[in-house]
């Protein structure tokens, strides 16, 4: 039966997509839910037999699909049992060549994932990619990335051991580039946080049933067709096997910088600074929405939008999360098209920080973001170059300014409001330059694809 990519909030344990769900990767419709992982960053050195080989035998004996995660899942909420090390095997365009598969055969409507993050950063559009030139990257990141393979789990001693095993065994194979660890920082009531101590991860969309169930949806639908992150994967004609195009992108986080533009903004707009904060994110610290309140309290709410908002009196036009996802008030655009644009985040933290965030670092910590879609240009690098780094969106008559947070390009002023609600017009808004852009600078990635189970487990096709 052919899957329709059209369906929401589909039952895992439905015989209709159990096959697709035992072809699917893990961590792509559901987050794999580990505290600890690795990130092994590879550039193939043997020939290409010996490569697939060992990729074959790896993933038969250690790739985790979505069906084994979703089953590892009911077990754990049934017995409290933690399922097995999660493991995710990704190629880029130019590993696939190494490999001897023409790129070629994605379906994309453009180049993007086949000329890949450095060449991507150089075209030259209407709306051009802001992201620091491919010299300043870390060195590791500026030459040829073949493939990533994640390992996570909840014991970090477990996914140092793996990590070990893992690089020795493909340093047979293949160079070593990076490993990156990253790991789940959590605040004093146990929810995930990034290093500037902000709830993570609130907003994702909902592809399962059970998922869907958990909740409130009386304003918003977080729920998302299997089609806004799953495409065929071209060297496995399966009527059920389907892959993701994967973004990693290494970011670096200057928590210092941070909280001094955040104090500067407090005191240039006489607002406490919880609440200056929370006009740069879009939600104070435990997740509570700027447009539902003036102060924390309510948490980690995702049931909300900006219908009651049309006019930015609570929440900036330009404020990350507003920017991101602008909840049925794109203009010029339906609620379907505005929908599609949507990614489904799977990111982690990486760098050592003191107890209780008493530390303010420079460098050295950041994200490891990560993500999962359809089309990596009509969704990734649409919302990096049309929403996010586009001072005129989502006001098209005036300039909104970038994303104060992953914005780059500090020289674009934003407005800012001095009071919170319905008190004031525009003579309370101030425009304001803050040198946003230095808070989060990226240091390298790529875009990958996350074939199928079936095409890694039997990628050389005359072995039994």
């Amino acid at each position: 039966m052919t899957i329709d990519l059209t369906k929401t909030g589909i039952d895992p344990f439905d015989l209709i997509y159990k096959q697709m769900l035992n072809q699917l990767q893990g961590n792509i419709l559901k987050p794999h839910g580990r505290d600890y992982s690795s990130h092994i960053i590879l550039r193939f050195t043997a020939e290409a037999r010996a490569t697939k080989e060992w990729i074959q035998n790896f993933a038969r004996a250690q790739l985790s699909s979505a069906l084994q995660q979703v089953e590892e899942a009911k077990s754990f909420r049934e017995t409290q049992q933690p399922g097995q090390m999660f493991v995710s095997i990704f190629l880029s365009a130019s590993g696939y060549e190494h490999l001897g598969f023409d790129p070629g055969k994605f379906d994309e409507e453009n180049d993007t994932f086949r000329l890949g993050m450095k060449k991507r950063r150089r075209v030259n559009t209407f709306f051009p990619n802001k992201d620091p030139r491919v010299e300043q990257w870390e060195e590791v990141y500026r030459g040829s990335i073949h493939a990533l393979i994640m390992l996570a789990d909840d014991s970090a001693e477990a996914v140092r051991a793996a990590t070990e095993s893992i690089a020795a065994s493909v340093s047979t194979v293949a160079q070593i580039l990076a490993i990156e660890r990253g790991y789940v920082l959590r605040n004093s009531e146990k929810e995930p946080i990034e290093h500037f101590g902000y709830v993570d991860g609130l907003s994702n969309p909902r592809f399962l049933k059970g998922d869907l169930e958990l909740e409130e949806r009386q304003t918003w639908d977080p729920s998302a067709p299997l089609g806004q992150v799953l495409a065929p994967d071209p060297f496995n004609t399966a009527p059920d096997a389907f892959g993701s195009y994967f973004v990693f992108r290494k970011l670096e986080q200057n928590v210092h910088g941070f909280n001094l533009g955040i104090r500067e903004l407090s005191a240039r707009l006489r607002v406490d600074e919880a609440l200056a904060g929370a006009m740069v994110v879009g939600r104070f610290r435990d997740g509570t929405p700027l447009t539902l309140e003036p102060q924390a309290g309510l948490g980690a709410v995702n049931d909300f939008n900006y219908r009651n908002d049309k006019d930015a009196l609570k929440c900036p036009f330009h404020a990350h999360i507003r920017k991101a996802n602008q909840r049925g008030e794109t203009p010029l655009t339906s609620e379907e098209s505005e929908r599609s644009r949507r990614i489904a985040r799977r990111g982690v933290v990486y760098g050592e920080r003191a107890p209780g965030l008493t530390d303010e670092p420079e460098g050295g910590v950041g994200l490891l973001f990560m993500c999962y879609q359809a089309d990596i240009g009509h969704q990734f690098e649409f919302l990096q170059r049309v929403w996010f780094d586009n001072p005129r969106f989502p006001e098209i008559l005036s300039e909104t300014g970038d994303c104060p947070l992953i914005g780059q390009d500090g020289d674009e002023p934003q407005r800012w409001r001095t009071k919170w609600g319905d008190e004031g017009g525009d003579e309370d808004a101030e425009r304001l330059r803050i040198n946003f852009g230095d808070w989060i600078r990226l240091k390298g990635g790529e875009y990958f694809f996350a074939p199928s189970v079936g095409f890694l487990q039997n990628i050389v096709a005359d072995l039994p």
